[in-house]
């Protein structure tokens, strides 16, 4: 039986892909169990878990070893819904400090890259799922929501936690979730949670080095319970790297980390924990994107330049004039109190971020700053955002007809941006302190508020086999944005903007959502669901409709909004799992786009169709474990519904084509060795498809041609090694050196069409990591 569903999955894949260059990204794998004595002293355990610890060493080893077989995490089994969980065993793969980006790639529907090898935080991290990008699927960290993802004073979640504490990943691509806290989920949800403080005390220190001059050191403390249920953990980490497919690139990327968390457990069943998190990067070894035919002339290059020559027109590529210096700092508190039979959890949050894009200019790019060619000016475009919040939610039920939740989140949110160039007198420096202010050329504030509020109730009928969970959310935002300085760069004063405000108040109505799972044996179900998704406004669409003070605001823009379904089958026995799922998604968006050498944006309404397919599949036999996802999936623009004509003036979608930046296919697949608890290895491929770049407009001069990105594949090994409270561990990415284009630019979605931006993937590259636990 077990080779008969091996045959099967392997026809199902090859018949998919023959024929076609292929790369990237899905699910999870994992291998044999850890001893209960490891799991004793081992820093981090989920909260789960710390129960059973009381229980006895043996309880913890039962616990531990249905986590690591994961077969049923592997393929969402007994959601009602899509759903893949990336568990501790899975992590385990992946060297310590690997961002929180990389691991996506295990999770079917999602494709991942990075010019790092092992994933990126800033700007060069790009993640599509089921036809949409990182702006479109909703994140967030324990719970707590993550905030935006666009460019310019947005972040990725991976800056609010080290990823050595990070204990699990909970993925519903369908975006199905009834309540879960994110304003711009069409497309999926993404939940990060990081491992609790132990009831023991225990530290552990981590050193690794490799590829691309990186380097990184840890060390964590778990207090263990100093106080009646008390327990808590600090750790620290810092590493730098430079840009990876550079030959002696210029510059230092160096990254700093404190991770803090308690837990207090009270005897009536009660929670409380509390996290602080700080981040601090420094970037001055930059990636630069390059067009295609850039990129085919030379793949190790990305048109910054590392020595100083003296020359301005060369000079004004300086590697360390560019980059995302900033501090990412976030707080919460959260509270479970059990409540007749079920239980109330609430939690409340602060977001803090400051930072600034950093970019060089020549003399004469703007007339604001001056004519003369030879002089470099600095651009610094700084930004401060504070994000405060809390959300409640009230459980409870029978566990039968009634299993019943309402809830509400209320964020606000103020966002601060102002650009100022700065004239480089001291290119050693290569940043503000060069120069005072030259030229302030915007200054603009956003004032944001979100609520949610939802209810939702899930019933067993005929004797469980039907598990129903339905109900419905109401999004409201507000936007108000005012401009004291929104473009101040033309030398006449006339053709400046000054004092542009705009006001926006929108809500989604109310959005359905309904998941039902089927049981047809206890090891075989299928599952259905369908979701009407909102975004709320974005700050950039609400800019691109500002009008002077005194004139009247622009209209209202409407909420990004999609449909989504899913059918799907899914069947579990004692050493494999299968499932099986398709999908569709039909959404209407806004997109602001950028007019050139203006620093103002236009709106320009699309719409896409997604359609597709994706497979997961795990195997334990003996020693060794066989796992694979795959997606295959459709994704097409329909300006046709978006009131657009095929050519917008601005922008780059053309009616009825590809998605740019979405390739049809892709595939992780991964195959562990494991002959006992001290020693791990694996072998791992990445195969994705090519994939629509930028479309010429002609609408524009001098658009160029239509951009296509080849396919590529990746070949990745590691292994890990476990000895006295120790380990060691090598791993490589690319292992053949493909040369490849990993993502798109985030800007091309939201810049005319001139030409592809794309972002360079990693060559060849090794780490080599120590841990120890004590």
């Amino acid at each position: 039986m077990p080779s008969f569903r091996l045959t099967l999955i392997s026809g199902l894949i090859s018949a998919a892909y023959a024929g076609q260059a292929l790369a990237q990204d899905s699910a999870a794998a994992a291998p044999a169990a850890t001893p209960a004595s490891a799991a004793a002293v081992a820093p981090h355990q989920p909260a789960s878990s710390r129960s059973a610890a009381k229980a006895g060493e043996s309880d913890v080893a039962e616990v531990q070893r249905v986590d690591v077989l994961g077969l049923g995490a592997a393929i969402g089994f007994s959601s009602t819904r899509a759903n893949v969980k990336i568990t501790q065993e899975d992590l385990d793969h992946y060297p310590p400090g690997v961002s929180g980006d990389k691991i996506l790639e295990r999770v079917s529907g999602i494709q991942q890259g990075s010019s790092s090898a092992f994933g990126g935080s800033t700007f060069d991290a790009t993640i599509n799922m089921r036809g949409f990008e990182k702006d479109s699927i909703g994140f967030s960290v324990d719970g707590i929501p993550n905030g935006r993802t666009t460019l310019g004073g947005g972040a990725v979640p991976s800056r609010f936690f080290d990823s050595s504490n990070l204990a699990s990943v909970d993925v519903s691509q369908s975006a199905g979730q009834i309540g879960a806290p994110t304003n711009q989920a069409l497309a999926g949800q993404i939940n990060y949670i990081t491992a609790d403080p132990t009831e023991k005390f225990g530290a552990r220190a981590e050193v690794g080095v490799g590829s691309a001059n990186s380097a990184r050191a840890y060390a964590l403390i778990n207090t263990g319970e100093f106080a009646p249920g008390l327990s808590a953990y600090v750790s620290a980490s810092r590493s730098h790297s430079t840009v990876s497919y550079v030959r002696n690139p210029s510059g230092l990327n160096t990254l700093g980390h404190v991770d803090i968390k308690l837990v207090k457990d009270f005897d009536n069943g009660a929670q409380a924990k509390f996290k602080y998190s700080y981040n601090s990067i420094n970037e001055t070894s930059a990636a630069n994107v390059v067009t295609l035919p850039q990129f085919k002339a030379n793949p190790t290059s990305d048109g910054f330049t590392d020595t100083w020559t003296g020359v301005a027109a060369k000079d004004v590529n300086y590697r360390a004039f560019y980059g995302n210096p900033r501090e990412d700092q976030m707080t919460y508190l959260s509270l479970y109190v059990p409540v007749a039979k079920g239980g109330l959890d609430v939690k409340v949050y602060n977001a803090l971020q400051n930072g600034y894009g950093k970019f060089a200019n020549l003399g004469s790019t703007y007339t604001g700053l001056n004519s003369n060619a030879s002089s470099i000016f600095f651009r610094a475009n700084q930004y401060v955002t504070n994000r405060n919040g809390a959300l409640a939610e009230l459980s409870g039920g029978d566990g039968r007809l009634l299993d019943w939740k309402v809830g509400a989140w209320l964020e606000r949110y103020n966002y601060n941006q102002q650009r100022n160039f700065y004239k480089v007198l001291n290119p050693a420096q290569g940043d503000a302190a060069s120069s005072t202010s030259s030229l302030n050329s915007s200054l603009l504030y956003w004032h944001d508020g979100t609520e949610l509020v939802y209810a939702s109730n899930t019933s067993n009928l005929f004797d469980s086999k039907l598990k129903i969970n339905y109900g419905v959310s109401y999004l409201a935002s507000s936007v108000d944005f005012t401009a004291p300085i929104y473009s101040n760069t033309s030398a006449n004063p006339a053709s400046n903007k000054f004092n542009y405000t705009n006001r926006v108040r929108e809500n989604s109505g109310l959005l359905p959502k309904v998941g039902l799972l089927y049981r047809l044996t206890p090891a075989t179900q299928i599952f259905a669901g369908y979701a009407k998704n909102a975004a709320s406004i974005n700050d950039a669409n609400v800019q691109a409709n500002a009008t002077p003070a005194t004139a009247a605001n622009s209209p209202a823009t409407r909420m990004d909004s999609s449909n989504s379904f899913d059918l799907g089958i899914r069947q579990k026995g004692e050493t494999y799992s299968v499932g099986l799922q398709a999908f569709v998604i039909n959404a209407t968006q806004t997109f602001a786009a950028g007019i050139p050498v203006s620093l103002t944006v236009a709106n320009v309404p699309q719409a896409r169709d997604v359609k597709g397919v994706e497979l997961n599949y795990k195997q334990a036999i003996r020693d060794w474990t066989i796992f694979g996802a795959a997606t295959l999936q459709q994704c097409r623009y329909d300006l046709s519904n978006a009131k657009a004509n095929g050519f917008p003036p601005t922008g780059f979608i053309k009616n009825d084509s590809a998605c740019v930046g979405i390739a049809d296919k892709n595939l992780f697949s991964e195959l562990s060795y494991h002959p006992g608890n001290a020693l791990k290895m694996a072998a791992n491929v990445r195969v994705r498809s090519g994939w629509a770049g930028y479309y010429a407009n002609p609408n524009v001069a001098g658009s160029g041609t239509d951009d296509h990105i080849a396919g590529s594949w990746l070949f990745g090994l590691n292994g890990s090694y476990k000895f006295n409270k120790q380990a060691v561990g090598l791993n490589l990415e690319n292992v053949f050196n493909r040369r490849y284009i990993s993502g798109l630019a985030p800007e091309v979605e939201a810049v005319s069409s001139a030409s592809g931006r794309y972002f360079i993937g990693a060559p060849r590259s090794f780490y080599l990591w120590y841990r120890l636990d004590v």
